[in-house]
């Protein structure tokens, strides 16, 4: 049964040792410094209304297995009227993706949000194995040209 659950400190070293894996494949079109995990987590479990990370675990016979986190914020969107959810990172170690994981932490997070307008999400072309998940949840591709100013 899968179990999705709010990070704690406690779970500082598998998380960051998730994102080191997430930013280092296809998914991710750079790396990103062990500094920005450390705020991110640091900000979510200090209860950061705009920061959320989840861990998603297997509950079994000798206790909790890791399969994953899910990290996303929320904000406001005027086009969609009204709140929005910045679907930032869904990782899933290797041995939980094609089981249906991913699906369930978007039905979690719709279950848990009723009240947001918009999910949005970004997904870089070459991740086709999360592209057909999206889309078989429903989600169109936005024909936004993105652009971002690092400070």
């Amino acid at each position: 049964m899968l179990v999705v659950r709010n990070v704690e400190q406690r779970d500082e070293a598998a998380v960051i040792a998730m994102m080191q894996d997430f930013y280092n494949s296809p998914a991710c079109l750079h790396t990103v410094p062990e500094e920005n995990f450390r705020n991110t987590l640091r900000e979510a479990v200090s209860g950061n209304p705009c920061v959320r990370v989840l861990l998603l675990e297997e509950e079994g016979p000798d206790g909790a297995q890791l399969l994953g986190y899910a990290h996303f914020t929320l904000s406001w969107n005027n086009e969609a009227g009204g709140q929005q959810i910045w679907f930032d990172e869904l990782y899933l170690k290797e041995a939980a993706r094609g089981k249906g994981c991913g699906t369930k932490v978007f039905a979690w997070i719709e279950e848990h949000y009723p009240e947001v307008r918009r999910i949005r999400l970004e997904v870089t072309r070459e991740n086709t194995r999360a592209i057909s998940l999206y889309e078989r949840l429903g989600y169109e591709e936005l024909p936004y040209y993105q652009m971002c100013k690092d400070r």
